[in-house]
């Protein structure tokens, strides 16, 4: 019914993570697991929305398929979520502000700040971002990305 990300402490003091498997959608746990450290709801991802089960007739192991992903045999379907396309901050369709000459990119860390690179000149581009400071070059990811688009 559900699958539950369970990390506790083996006899060691060591991180140990499982993925266990409840009949109900809540999760018990019996004797034998340690020192319990926490608990989430668990959903394997694929990198595709055409994605299926497979149990291998070799070893007997249930896959995910097509990214080969060994899981927990009682996985079903419903488990299953499709892994979400990496845009690097950048959002796709609305990209440019206004001015022609003025890009935005949000940012990773705060979803509410967005950095703007500006065209300054026939080989400069400024940006919002502190890392342009950090860059050995003092251009940052956002400035090199705007750069390549304008053939710079």
């Amino acid at each position: 019914m559900a699958l539950w990300k369970f990390v506790n402490l083996n006899k060691h003091g060591n991180f140990r993570t499982r993925i266990i498997h409840s009949e109900t959608s809540a999760l018990t746990i019996g004797q034998g697991f340690g020192d319990f450290v926490g608990a989430s709801r668990f959903h394997y991802e694929s990198r595709t929305p055409y994605h299926g089960l497979m149990t291998s007739p070799v070893d007997g192991k249930k896959y995910l398929t097509p990214d080969w992903i060994v899981v927990v045999p009682e996985t079903t379907l419903d488990d299953i979520k499709v892994a979400e396309i990496e845009t690097r901050g950048r959002k796709k369709a609305s990209t440019k502000f206004e001015n022609p000459k003025e890009w935005k990119f949000e940012s990773k860390s705060d979803p509410d700040s967005w950095y703007v690179v500006k065209y300054v000149s026939e080989s400069k581009v400024t940006c919002t971002c502190a890392g342009q400071y950090r860059a050995k070059d003092r251009k940052c990811r956002h400035m090199k990305e705007v750069m390549q688009e304008l053939g710079l």
